[in-house]
């Protein structure tokens, strides 16, 4: 009798302070080895098998090169960077300091990379770092300041604020994150002066205005917010912190109609800005008064434009000798 051998295959105040509460500011895998049909032999159920005295197997050996390290420029890590994807541009930058331990640049943007992406932690080694690599990096100097504001360290903060103003004196960045720290210990009256010398310096200096803004409707004074966030959002309309905050004062201040104006411009600008999104659906489930008298925005952007140039013809000449 002959066996004939079978083939198979296998595969496998309760108002201002709730709304300020609200508001502010691959799947993958690899390819296994084929069984070849011929290894394996079917027999029918009712046959005896035959078990060889012996199978060697054979075993594939695949050789393997380590990868190369990868190797990240500058130029392509800052892109990624401008591009606004900040955890991947923090990925990249830390890869270009172990090849680049020495540039502080490297650092200082590996430091923004992070702050921006919500490392604070890393953002303030990696800026510590640059600032090691370069004491003089007034850029490093000013973002380290804001991390450790950021971080409630105001003291320290003023402590890198007041090295960068030795280094820079008339840098209007220094000059607002030095109001920043005079706020945070509390010198309300100082801070809003250096707001005002910010504003003489760069009559169009919109964080200046919209942090002079901001304190304002923190200190509970919301009729004062309006003029400088109605001149910065004149300014840059597109901002969508800005017209977020004017709707906040504007809203404290009961012009409601308007803010719910501000707050619906904050979402077209940024449909991803989730004060303003949560601010506008407030509003507009609430009822407004139509007669309620209205409030010209523009009016009091062109208010806060002459009280700058007031502020800036008030200060003395020093008389030529």
């Amino acid at each position: 009798m002959t066996r004939t051998a079978q083939l198979t295959d296998h595969r496998p105040h309760w108002l201002a302070a709730s709304l300020m509460t609200l508001a502010l500011a691959a799947c993958g895998g690899t390819d296994g080895p084929e069984t070849a049909s011929n290894d394996v032999v079917q027999t029918p159920g009712s046959a005896t098998p035959v078990v060889p005295t012996s199978i060697t197997t054979a075993v594939a050996v695949r050789e393997t090169t380590p990868a190369a390290p990868r190797v990240v420029t500058y130029e392509d890590a800052e892109a990624v960077f401008q591009a606004g994807n900040y955890s991947e541009a923090k990925a990249l930058f830390t890869v270009y300091v172990e090849s680049k331990p020495e540039n502080p640049w490297g650092h200082y943007m590996l430091g923004l990379s992070s702050w921006k992406s919500g490392d604070l932690t890393g953002a303030e080694r990696a800026l510590d770092l640059a600032i090691k690599r370069d004491p003089k990096h007034v850029k490093s100097l000013i973002n380290s300041a804001r991390v450790l504001l950021d971080l409630g360290r105001g003291a320290e903060a003023l402590e890198r604020i007041n090295t960068a103003r030795t280094l820079d004196s008339t840098s209007s960045d220094v000059l607002r994150l030095l109001a920043r720290a005079q706020y945070a210990k509390g010198d309300v009256p100082s801070a809003v002066k250096t707001y005002h010398q910010v504003l003489v310096t760069d009559e169009r200096d919109v964080w200046a205005m919209n942090n002079l803004g901001v304190l304002y409707i923190e200190q509970n004074d919301a009729q004062s917010a309006l003029a400088p966030l109605a001149r910065a959002v004149q300014l840059k309309p597109t901002s969508p912190v800005f017209q977020n905050n004017l709707g906040m004062a504007l809203e404290l201040t009961g012009h409601l109609a308007e803010a719910r104006v501000a707050y619906d411009n904050a979402v077209k600008a940024d449909s991803t800005f989730g004060k303003a999104v949560r601010n506008a659906k407030r509003l507009s489930e609430m009822t407004v008064d139509p007669t309620a008298p209205g409030l010209d925005v523009k009016e009091f952007a062109e208010l806060f434009r002459q009280y700058v140039r007031m502020w800036r013809d008030s200060i003395p000449t020093t008389p030529d000798l």
